[in-house]
């Protein structure tokens, strides 16, 4: 087992500007620290398939946290949480009375309901061209896929106060948990699910506790994490409410901010 548990967010955290790749100095310092009994975690609102997009250009030592929690790497194999059929459901009528795009996500499969505009597409960091899609045009469609949906996210198109509405609808459903990876997004989670409960379950199958734990994040989707973790690092680039939520703040994700951290704290080894 290992001594020490790092979960790093994805985008605007470990990834650079261009949410694809990761730096070599970045990539170095993780796989030296892997040397040492040290256990890296992704743990990102990506779906699992997506994610492993960039475990691959890292290793197959580094476990996986995806959906927000909603699926992730335990000792004995993936573990699932749905969404819920209801809750899909409804998410649908309130975004498609708006026809604002809401993808939708099961751990190899993701689905859209509205075709997404160029430019929401490629700043999302569930969208990946070379990927595929699979495009659901009406509520009976929906209703064959909803059973074994994980989590979602609505984008918006430009227009906050309609999100902002949306938002407040969703929530009004009591249904589901919700989040955001940016302004112009709402994630959707399982109810009692998040990044955070994914890690301290992490934490309790490897025997490794918050004191030896550390977390990386930028966003509010990553606030349930920082309250795992001893060592909670907000990025430079870091929303304000990650910053007062995290016991640290490092450099920001283009200045190799999780290695600037880590190679701080383990400097006997650097």
């Amino acid at each position: 087992m290992p001594k020490y548990l790092v979960f790093m967010d994805l985008d605007n955290t470990l990834l650079g500007s261009d949410h694809k790749h990761i730096s070599v100095r970045t990539k170095a310092t993780i796989e030296k620290l892997q040397k040492h009994e040290v256990k890296f975690y992704i743990s990102t609102g990506r779906m699992y398939e997506l994610a492993k997009i960039t475990q691959n250009r890292l290793n197959p030592e580094v476990g996986m946290i995806t959906s927000n929690g909603a699926v992730f790497d335990g000792i004995n194999g993936q573990e699932v949480t749905l969404l819920g059929k209801k809750t899909v459901e409804e998410a649908y009528k309130v975004t498609h009375d708006r026809k604002l795009p809401m993808m939708l996500f099961t751990p190899d499969t993701a689905y859209f309901t509205e075709k997404i505009p160029h430019f929401i597409a490629q700043n999302a960091g569930n969208f990946d061209e070379a990927f595929g899609y699979h495009e659901i045009e009406n509520f009976e469609e929906l209703q064959k896929v909803a059973g074994i949906i994980t989590n979602g996210v609505v984008l918006s198109r430009g227009n906050m106060d309609e999100l902002d509405q949306v938002r407040k609808e969703l929530a009004a459903t009591k249904l589901l948990r919700l989040s955001a990876s940016g302004p112009d997004n709402i994630e959707m989670i399982p109810l009692k699910t998040d990044k955070g409960t994914a890690i301290k379950k992490v934490q309790l199958e490897t025997g490794v506790d918050k004191d030896h734990t550390f977390v990386f994040g930028d966003g509010m989707n990553d606030l349930g994490m920082m309250k795992q973790a001893h060592y909670s690092v907000a990025m430079g680039n870091a929303i304000p409410e990650i910053k007062e939520t995290a016991n640290f703040v490092t450099d920001s994700n283009v200045n190799d901010g999780i290695a600037t951290f880590l190679e701080a704290h383990f400097r006997e080894l650097f």
